[in-house]
């Protein structure tokens, strides 16, 4: 199987993210919880972990609970993290989605708002 086009384009820290969430949603997948799976990205660059793991929860949610129909509630209980947490980032993560999508329609729309 050929590459994709766009593979080797991303920066070395780009690269090391897309590693770090993929070892941490493999580690869930396997059964560890979250902070288990978490403490697998001990020694890593604070702030690029910190970026993984919210991420990561937010990929968790997007996959399980949007696509996989698998109730909030259920996913917290394996995942071992307060309801609270998740709701809180499926929260952040629709705002984002919203965000993005004014900004997308504005560019597209090409108004005088086309600052953004």
């Amino acid at each position: 199987m050929s590459k994709a086009w766009y593979e080797g384009l991303e920066s070395p820290e780009e690269k090391r993210y897309e590693e770090m969430l993929q070892k941490v949603k493999a580690a869930v997948a396997q059964g560890l919880s979250f902070a288990q799976a978490a403490s697998l990205l001990q020694g890593e660059d604070p702030e690029l972990k910190a970026a993984v793991l919210q991420d990561a929860l937010k990929v968790l949610i997007a996959e399980e609970h949007f696509q996989g129909q698998t109730p909030l509630e259920k996913l917290a209980r394996r995942l071992r993290l307060p309801l609270r947490r998740l709701q809180e980032a499926k929260e952040q993560m629709l705002e984002e989605v919203k965000e993005e999508a004014i900004k997308r329609w504005r560019r597209e729309s090409g108004g005088p708002w086309d600052s953004a």
